[in-house]
């Protein structure tokens, strides 16, 4: 059985379905690109973290700072998802993102035992403040060429996906 297909509507349907999802796209590369607020706010209160963990502090007190330092990372999690116009399905997150955290661990742990050593074996004045600049540079340095490249296949990826699935389409089942 055929169906006379018109060239015109198709197209239409296609342009219809394809804009909003571009749109998802343009709206998920600006978050990487912009909006720096979150990352200066993330590097504050990591720095303050950093900088309270030199003090001299009892148990309780060290304790009580990293449960203020974890509540507030989690505070900001939540805050900033939800102002997040555009959420992704999961399968959109790819190897890259998760190489990207992973990287940024790296590189704000080591450069946090790096500069903490160098800190102590040079008897420097005031070494968690030292420490503290340190990793918040090298943070701040990190994120915001490692966002951009891990959202940047994302559209490419998504392309690539919708040619499959037109292929496997007109294959049949």
């Amino acid at each position: 059985m055929t169906t006379t297909v018109d060239a015109e509507r198709a197209w239409q349907d296609l342009q219809r379905i394809r804009v909003p999802q571009e749109r998802v796209y343009d709206e998920v590369e600006r978050c990487a690109h912009g909006d720096p607020k979150v990352t200066y706010v993330m590097a504050t209160v990591m720095w303050v973290y950093l900088a309270a963990m030199g003090l001299k502090l009892p148990g309780w007190g060290m304790w009580l700072t990293i449960a203020a330092y974890v509540g507030i990372l989690g505070t900001l999690a939540v805050v900033y998802s939800r102002r997040t116009r555009v959420r992704l399905h999961r399968s959109r997150y790819s190897w890259r993102t998760y190489a990207t955290f992973l990287a940024g661990m790296v590189v704000t742990g080591g450069t946090i035992l790096l500069s903490d050593q160098l800190a102590d074996s040079f008897a420097l004045p005031y070494p968690s403040l030292i420490t503290a600049t340190a990793a918040v540079t090298a943070f701040v340095l990190f994120t915001g060429p490692a966002n951009r490249w891990a959202v940047s296949p994302l559209r490419e990826r998504a392309l690539r996906d919708q040619a499959t699935e037109a292929i496997h389409e007109e294959a049949g089942p």
